[in-house]
């Protein structure tokens, strides 16, 4: 019997899977959004084989860079103004 919350070979990890979009994530390309805490995918190069669902965000309060995801980006627009074109 298998422990529960563990893949077994060939399976998908729950906790591997983009809570935007349902699909896979790897190693490198995923961030945690500062509003939700949903994992997502977040490209950290320019060739990365994934698509971006969030955003990066500069907080003035804090001076800081942070990600949020695309939920979240819809749900609150009044940070609209802070998100990054990340083109």
């Amino acid at each position: 019997m298998g422990l529960v919350g563990v893949a077994r070979e060939g399976e998908q990890n729950l906790a591997d899977i983009c809570d935007v979009c349902g699909k896979p994530l790897d190693e490198e390309n995923v961030s945690r959004c500062l509003m939700c805490g949903r994992r997502f995918h977040m490209a950290w190069s320019t060739d990365a084989p994934v698509g971006n669902c969030g955003r990066a965000f500069f907080d003035e309060r804090s001076s800081a860079l942070g990600f949020i995801c695309n939920p979240c980006v819809d749900e609150n627009r009044e940070i609209g103004g802070l998100l990054i074109d990340m083109g």
